[in-house]
């Protein structure tokens, strides 16, 4: 083995080595480096839109994030509100104190006498006076259970907020210099490559383009519509800040497995507290086939449809299985890496085709 070839072993040594040691220096951002690449999608289209307008990278990139962050600020301003007025007037109307419940109990106790025989009415009460004690339990197990992973959670929270601060900066600047140069360096990057390579790069990129577009755009965009179906049902239902609750089914749209209900729900049962059951199967009805049902079986596919297609197994797997290993933080993690896995793939299969 000559010198030359004992001295590109040693640099390559070296290099790698210095490249652990970074990614370990780095390891508590790269999830925000990753937040950096999916935020990169999501304000694509509109970078693009000021781009058309102003032709300044720079000045469409700041604006995009601007943008998007006073939206977010608007939104928390706006949720932070509505929560102060609504708990004020519940105390004050008093619809959840025990006066109220007991109203709506001898309430429904009226109409069971009326509505159902005698013998009938006789047996399910005592069936219900016989179990009740047991089922007034179950809020109280589940708040002792519950109480004190909340106040661990929060407490973490609380401890992490400097490291979540600076993460949150971090995504923020990378997505500014992503949408400003990110083309440029993919394409220097590619230019490394050697040249016998490079259509499999090329054709690896592009498969990576259209996945991360259908599982973050395409995700995006019917969370969005998602909360558009939400304002306007809730507008014609009556239902209190009909706008800020579309956008809040909207945003709980994105995580997996909170969704819709996790708003619609509680806005049901506020109906049924209130005294207005027919209101509560209403909005029930309605979130559970407009704002469930439509958008996961036809606005998500048809959209689905004009981008990278993708079997909706793995969507689901790269959305949902994270969670479980890492956290909340899996929304972003593993979309990123099935795309990844997924781009390479197809991209290898085209590659042994041709």
């Amino acid at each position: 083995m000559d010198f030359s070839r004992r001295f590109d072993m040693a640099a390559g040594t070296l290099v790698f080595l210095v490249f652990l040691a970074t990614v370990y220096l780095t390891k508590d951002f790269l999830t925000t480096i990753l937040l950096s690449i999916v935020m990169m999608f999501l304000l694509n289209p509109l970078f693009a839109i000021f781009f058309r307008l102003t032709r300044q990278r720079q000045v469409s990139s700041l604006f995009s994030i601007m943008i998007v962050f006073i939206f977010i600020l608007v939104i928390l301003l706006g949720i932070t509100t509505v929560l102060v007025v609504e708990i004020s007037n519940l105390e004050r109307s008093g619809a959840l104190s025990g006066i109220q419940f007991a109203a709506i109990t001898q309430e429904i106790d009226r109409w069971a006498m009326s509505a159902f025989p005698d013998w009938f009415y006789n047996y399910v009460s005592v069936i219900i006076l016989k179990n009740v004690q047991e089922i007034s339990d179950i809020p109280v197990t589940i708040a002792t259970w519950l109480f004190p992973i909340v106040q661990r959670e929060l407490t973490s929270f609380a401890s992490n907020l400097p490291v979540l601060f600076a993460q949150l900066i971090v995504a923020v600047f990378f997505t500014y210099y992503i949408l400003v140069d990110g083309k440029e360096f993919l394409a220097k990057a590619v230019d490394l490559v050697p040249r016998q390579k490079r259509a499999i790069v090329l054709d690896f990129l592009q498969e990576l383009s259209g996945i991360y577009n259908t599982l973050f755009t395409v995700y995006f965009t019917t969370s969005m519509l998602s909360g558009v179906l939400a304002a306007i049902g809730f507008s014609m239902l009556g239902v209190p800040y009909p706008y800020l609750m579309g956008v809040v089914v909207g945003i709980f749209t994105l995580v997996p497995m909170l969704g819709p209900p996790f708003v619609f729900i509680p806005l049901a049962l506020y109906s049924l507290f209130m005294g207005d059951a027919i209101r509560f199967l209403i909005i029930m009805i309605f979130g559970m086939v407009v704002l469930m049902v439509i958008p996961e079986n036809l606005i998500r596919p048809h959209l689905a449809m004009k981008s990278s297609r993708i079997h909706p197994i793995v969507t689901l797997l790269a959305y949902t299985a994270p969670i479980f290993v890492v956290g909340i933080i899996g929304v972003i993690i593993g979309p990123t890496l099935y795309g990844f896995l997924l781009a390479a793939y197809r991209a290898a299969i085209n590659n042994r085709e041709t």
